[in-house]
């Protein structure tokens, strides 16, 4: 069997049996911490997007994830 064959199993199977985020996981990554970290990204974009005269735009986040980071980021956007 291949490695690349392997590996692609091996991933599959992991992922399918268990959430490997958060506190119980295998890692934790800031917005998973405190919420406060993708609402201060959040301030520093709206600020951002201020100073440029509001043009058009999207909030996207690319990546692994639940989505945290980009819900607590525009949830603070949307306040400021």
């Amino acid at each position: 069997m291949p490695v690349a064959q392997f590996m692609a199993a091996a991933n599959a199977h992991y992922y399918a049996t268990r959430d490997p985020l958060g506190a119980a996981g295998d890692f934790v990554t800031a917005p998973e911490i405190s919420q406060m970290f993708g609402e201060l990204v959040g301030l520093w974009c709206a600020d951002l997007w201020d100073r440029a005269g509001r043009p058009p735009s999207h909030w996207v986040e690319l990546g692994p994830g639940r989505g945290t980071l980009a819900a607590d980021a525009r949830s603070a956007m949307a306040r400021a």
